[in-house]
């Protein structure tokens, strides 16, 4: 189940795991229902991570025996080890994704609910993920995943549903729903982005400070010229005191989801009020091909390099489009790749 931001994405799979009612309609499912949502869901802070795995398997149905029979795989996929019988609640968010994906999968259900709460994992981690849900859909059982990640869908999916506010726009075989995804019509270009309702993904400290807004700066239809300077203004909020050194790491994708260029800014600013900011940024050569393109945008703080943080991470912060040095917008062949070179000097050799 794909779409942008707002979609309605994620209350879908809240309504069909019962976590919401619908406010209209019924859903109907056969068997039983595991899910994977927010960092959480299902799980109790107080209780340890061996509790909790017990707790899931009963609210499936399961009957103690069952759950003993699962127990060492589900310990061992997790990688939490010792900490097994710690409450949760001390657990990174990383070990909290690992021990509750384990628990999703290994409990035997007929309909597994994953959101992408995944993208917290370390990559060796998301891969041991993706192979395990393959193998579940391999045995017959139904798998619902929500992703902006592309090629994780092309992996894991033989059908794709897109979504867009709210309203079912496409439902067919996977490339048909990514191109739909990537097109230019459902990827609007907006020069003003709020964030406040934007989904994050967890493992970022909203707690101390966030990106609230980006407006674009002298360019009103988010078209750019191959040489002309990206802009735009991003408005924060610090929430404690004294975060230190900020600066911020900037994505670049490609409408498939083709990561691109990455730029690490310099310290913008040491802020140590509580407060709202504006920043501005100017990519100003950024050689990218005509085509369109994503941001992401990732804030960090610390006193040091060394206990610098992430901060927030908004995704997609941004589209745009490239055009041709010309002007034109003509198709560019994708094996030509997505990055120019410029600043090249050919010179003939006189003999």
């Amino acid at each position: 189940i794909i779409g942008k931001n707002g979609a309605g994405k994620s209350t879908l799979l809240k309504i069909i795991s019962r976590i919401t009612e619908p406010t209209d309609g019924k859903i109907e499912f056969y068997g039983k229902i595991s899910s994977m949502l927010e960092v959480g869901t299902g799980f109790n802070n107080e209780l340890t991570g061996r509790e909790n795995i017990y707790l899931n398997g009963a609210i499936l149905g399961m009957t103690k025996a069952e759950i003993d029979e699962k127990f060492d795989d589900i310990l061992e996929f997790s990688e939490v080890g010792k900490f097994i019988d710690t409450p949760v609640k001390r657990y990174s968010s990383g070990m909290f994704v690992r021990l509750a994906f384990a628990v999703a999968s290994h409990l035997e259900p007929d309909i597994l609910l994953v959101d992408e709460v995944l993208a917290v994992g370390d990559t060796r981690f998301q891969k041991k993920c993706i192979k395990k849900m393959k193998s579940i859909a391999d045995s017959g059982k139904t798998i619902l995943f929500v992703s902006h990640q592309m090629n994780t869908i092309r992996q894991l999916c033989d059908r794709v549903i897109v979504l867009k506010e709210g309203q079912v726009i496409y439902d067919g075989d996977v490339e048909g729903g990514i191109r739909i995804y990537n097109s230019e019509a459902y990827m609007e270009k907006l020069n003003h982005y709020n964030f406040s309702d934007l989904a994050r993904l967890p493992g970022y400290n909203l707690d101390k400070a966030e990106i609230l807004s980006l407006d674009v700066l002298h360019n009103e239809s988010c078209i750019y010229a191959a040489d002309e300077p990206i802009e735009f203004k991003l408005r924060i909020k610090t929430k404690v005191p004294n975060i230190g050194d900020m600066s911020f790491r900037i994505l670049v994708w490609q409408a498939d989801e083709t990561p691109i260029e990455i730029a690490f800014t310099k310290t913008f600013a040491n802020i140590n009020e509580i407060g709202e900011y504006d920043v501005e940024v100017a990519i100003n050569k950024h050689n990218l091909a005509p085509g369109l393109y994503k941001l992401t945008i990732i804030l960090s703080g610390g006193t040091s390099n060394a206990n610098s943080e992430n901060l927030d991470y908004v995704y997609p912060a941004f589209v745009f489009e490239i055009l041709h040095a010309d002007g034109t917008a003509r198709t560019w062949p994708r094996q030509w790749g997505w990055v120019q070179l410029r600043d090249v000097d050919v010179k003939l050799i006189e003999e």
